[in-house]
């Protein structure tokens, strides 16, 4: 067990023979609270990412629900848990989606990630560094809200979208969400998407009355990511087990996350090493 402490110490510190460079941007996926349609925002995201070219790799890291998987039709026979107790490595429980995303799956109710034994937290690290040499995203689907365990997976993220909807109660625990975030790390990018809105005009609103709230209370500009528009097309894709992009690609969300994936595309990722300095700061004493 000391060897294997030492050997994921070494890890989390960047500390290899031939270090290799995992330039996979590591961007996690959050909300407020639940119903805001964070998870059809990450399948959207990742598909039209993957289709303009990128190498992209979702986790579930939802332990709560763990549903990306039925969303896409999806049905594990292994998975994260399988890998955390030492039964399969990682690249034996990865589902392939529409468009060539990876899928790490989730199991429902599993022990936390940020909660792991060492032998728990030395399989996922290796599993994860051998898949972030083949990615250019590791997009991370948290649970909604503010636990420990979700907090400490968005510090140690590159960048966080938040994805909040225009009804007052999920604008408060978005509000809550930007305030804690900006009280570990004022620096912290932050991205936030409005889901759902019924008009441009309700969107812009909506990132009005957000933006005035942490600008007067935080002192603090949020990054504006976009909209996604109430669209029928979603509901429809949901039922069927898709994603819209696959489904309807010329629905009104579909091209809203087409345009959502070609902003982030335009941005410059902020750290060459993301998974890298991804799981130093996960595996970090002082994180929350």
């Amino acid at each position: 067990m000391n060897d294997q402490a030492s050997r994921l110490r070494s890890m989390a510190q960047g500390h290899h023979a031939d270090p290799p460079l995992f330039a996979a941007r590591v961007m996690a996926i959050t909300s407020g609270k639940g119903g805001v349609g964070k998870t059809n925002v990450v399948a959207g995201l990742a598909q039209s990412l993957a289709q303009q070219g990128q190498r992209v790799v979702v986790m579930d890291a939802d332990f709560g629900l763990a549903n990306l998987d039925i969303l896409l039709g999806l049905s594990p026979k292994y998975t994260l848990e399988h890998v955390l107790r030492g039964e399969k490595v990682l690249e034996e429980i990865l589902l392939e989606s529409p468009y060539g995303v990876r899928i790490i799956p989730a199991s429902s109710g599993i022990q936390e990630l940020t909660r792991l034994d060492t032998a728990a937290e030395l399989r996922l690290v290796q599993g994860l560094q051998r898949v972030a040499e083949t990615a250019d995203w590791l997009l991370i689907d948290t649970a909604a809200g503010i636990h420990d365990s979700v907090v400490k997976l968005l510090m140690a993220a590159q960048e966080v979208i938040l994805v909040t909807t225009p009804e007052p109660t999920s604008l408060v625990d978005a509000y809550a969400m930007v305030k804690v975030l900006h009280l570990r790390d004022a620096a912290k990018p932050l991205w936030l998407l409005i889901n759902n809105g019924q008009s441009l005009d309700e969107a812009q609103e909506t990132v009005e009355q957000l933006q005035a709230a942490t600008e007067r209370f935080l002192g603090k500009q949020l990054r504006v990511l976009g909209a996604v528009p109430s669209d029928p097309h979603v509901l429809q894709a949901v039922r069927q087990q898709k994603g819209v992009v696959d489904l309807f690609p010329r629905s009104p969300a579909a091209q809203a996350f087409r345009a959502l994936a070609g902003q982030l595309l335009g941005q410059v990722s902020l750290q060459p090493d993301g998974f890298a300095a991804f799981w130093r700061q996960l595996a970090s004493d002082d994180a929350p």
